[in-house]
């Protein structure tokens, strides 16, 4: 089975209100036809910027439906002449506990488990299906307004929790031949919440603990992605934290990941978006193997007809070889 690596780009922001009252001066430049991006030391500004590449880098200028274009539309493009029936869940892990954002009570805290064939999942988590892109929009903001935010000095409206937005597809499918196949795929749309220092975003009592968590469950995924990139590791630290369990198929499992970084500008920001890059910049090196999630009849089926493709070319290239023998006689 073929790895392919995940895919990373970044995406650098406006300044914002806060950074613009501070006067505060851009570090950030991109290269964005070489998916390179630079970022200046403020205290060095003698030193040349560090340097990073990626598979994308994308500056104040790049409007969303473009980076969409470009990244996301080859990893989401769908087939012709094929039935889809689409359900999605939309999940938060706040203080390392898991809730649904569309359930009934958006407050009950729902258990992880582990299934030997789908996986890690959340027990309880309900599925809403949809019929078009507006209605699955329509119950994504139900969702986000249903999530904690709380002020901060860095933000007024802060995530408090990572987030999971998932589209389950069920894809059933007709062949020339008139045969029908069924295919499952799920997409993942996570919203991690930032990294926070104390001394920044002054935040104390509930906000404190808050982002308390939110480090911890980040440094665990900060682990994952090293011990991915060693190839020496033999063990992968999923458990240390929820997201990481619920992230499992996307480090390193059956799966194509795309990663999007988002940085601020600005000099105030220096140290965030530098570790934000060095971050990114390891997730570079994961390797995945992504495989069709099919019907075992129709896996079955794949595997004879490359056998017959195989023999076939096997049985052209001998005829070639007879009849040249026969003009040569």
């Amino acid at each position: 089975m073929a790895s392919e690596a995940v895919k990373v780009i970044v995406r650098c922001r406006p300044m914002n209100e806060r950074e613009k009252a501070l006067s505060c001066q851009a570090v950030i430049s991109m290269d964005s036809p070489r998916g390179q991006c630079f970022i200046q030391n403020p205290g060095a500004t003698d030193e040349p910027p560090k340097q990073f590449t990626f598979d994308g880098a994308y500056y104040e200028s790049h409007n969303t439906e473009q980076i969409y274009n470009e990244i996301a539309y080859p990893l989401v493009e769908c087939a012709e002449n094929t039935k889809f029936l689409v359900r999605v869940s939309y999940l938060e892990i706040y203080n390392e506990d898991i809730r649904d954002l569309l359930g009934a009570d958006t407050k009950q805290k729902l258990e992880l488990k582990e299934h030997p064939e789908k996986g890690v999942y959340v027990k309880g988590l309900s599925l809403h299906t949809v019929h078009s892109v507006a209605q699955c929009e329509r119950i994504m903001e139900t969702g986000w307004r249903n999530r904690a935010v709380g002020y901060t000095l860095m933000n007024k409206d802060s995530s408090r929790s990572h987030s999971i937005f998932t589209i389950n597809m069920e894809i059933y499918a007709v062949d020339e031949r008139g045969q029908d196949h069924l295919r499952a795929a799920k997409l993942n749309l996570v919203d991690l919440a930032g990294s926070e220092r104390q001394s920044k975003t002054g935040a104390t009592g509930e906000r404190l603990k808050e982002a308390t968590k939110i480090n911890l469950s980040l440094s665990a995924l900060g682990n994952v992605i090293s011990a991915l990139v060693d190839g020496r590791c033999k063990h992968i630290p999923y458990r240390d934290s929820k997201l990481t369990r619920l992230l499992q198929d996307s480090l390193g499992g059956n799966t194509k990941t795309l990663m999007v970084a988002c940085l601020s500008p600005a000099d105030n920001n220096y140290d965030e978006s530098l570790s934000t890059l060095r971050y990114a910049n390891r997730a570079k090196n994961i390797k995945n193997k992504p495989r069709i999630n099919e019907d075992p009849k129709d896996a079955l089926l794949r595997e004879y007809q490359e056998e017959i493709r195989k023999l076939k070319a096997i049985l052209a290239e001998q005829m070639n070889t007879n009849n040249l023998s026969g003009q040569v006689a």
